[in-house]
């Protein structure tokens, strides 16, 4: 692939994404879209689960997704104790992409997320109003809203979807929002995608266990890429690429994002170890999407400029 293709294929998009604003993106939500319901969901990955949703690729969809605890809490203060039969993380889904085959790059382009007028974090309720989180009266937060949960069923065996991984899942990367597009492997047909723990906001390391959980609706479209960028998750952005790291111990989870960046770069570049692994060391930012996970989670990003471009 040469670099003109490569502009096309992985970053016009995503810049398309990102530029997406004002009346034109009102339009896109009042449009006639398909809306996938929260109602239909799943708390396990499995590669034979049965899909309860088929989209085609280049089709633009909205996602409902529930917050991280559904039942469990409601906007009127009430928080209950998770039970051994407790729904945690649902993930909307499983998503059928038409077209996709174990092997292909599944590209997951968000294009905008709304989320709901209350979240909670740590016992507390919070409006969500304007814009804003509203901590206190005299204290109200920029919303960022984003998407905990994204993933897709491995090949074999099961994947919680509580845990970051290979296949994604419950990364709580707050790069993991409007204008970015996550690029899989796919592991089996149709890829079998769920996404929902979202967060109005969330720093990097999630470090008090939450962010800002809130219902959310996500305009979505999924694309068939070319060729894959990584056995791992890669998120696009314009301005960035990132690869993504899960290990139940945090210094393998960030030399694994960092060496994902390195193989990244050879394969795009065509540099050499040495080259790709100084390019990365001088220019990339190694930073924590959790910490509060069994399995912790890391990604390391570099400028769109690194690849040439």
């Amino acid at each position: 692939m040469d670099r003109n293709e490569f502009i096309r294929t992985f970053l016009i998009a995503p810049a398309l994404a990102a530029g997406i604003g004002g009346e034109s993106l009102k339009k896109v939500w009042q449009g006639d879209i398909r809306r996938l319901s929260r109602e239909r969901s799943f708390t396990t990955w499995r590669p034979g689960m049965e899909p309860a949703y088929r989209v085609k690729p280049g089709e633009v969809i909205i996602v409902e997704m529930s917050h991280g605890m559904p039942g469990l809490v409601t906007r009127d203060g009430v928080f209950l104790e998770p039970g051994p039969d407790a729904i945690i993380n649902p993930q909307t889904g499983a998503i059928f992409v038409e077209g996709i085959n174990p092997g292909d790059a599944l590209a997951i382009d968000i294009l905008d997320i709304k989320t709901g007028d209350w979240g909670y974090c740590n016992g507390s309720i919070f409006e969500l109003s304007g814009g804003y989180v509203i901590l206190s009266p005299t204290l109200k937060l920029p919303m960022q809203p984003m998407i905990g949960g994204l993933g897709i069923a491995p090949a074999e065996g099961s994947a919680d979807t509580r845990a970051p991984g290979d296949t994604g899942g419950n990364m709580d990367c707050r790069e993991v929002r409007a204008g970015s597009t996550v690029v899989f492997s796919a592991r089996v047909k149709g890829a079998l995608v769920g996404m929902g723990d979202a967060h109005a906001l969330q720093g990097d390391g999630e470090i008090t266990g939450q962010g800002i959980e809130t219902d959310a609706e996500a305009l979505i479209r999924f694309r068939k890429l070319p060729e894959r960028l990584s056995e791992r998750p890669v998120i696009i952005r314009p301005e960035s690429f990132s690869t993504l790291g899960a290990n139940s111990n945090l210094e393998d989870a960030a030399w694994q994002a960092t060496d994902d960046m390195v193989a990244l770069l050879r394969q795009r570049t065509g540099r050499t170890e040495k080259e790709a692994r100084l390019l990365v060391g001088l220019t990339g930012q190694l930073k924590i999407n959790q910490i509060v996970d069994p399995t912790k989670g890391a990604r390391m990003e570099v400028p769109s400029w690194v690849f040439g471009i």
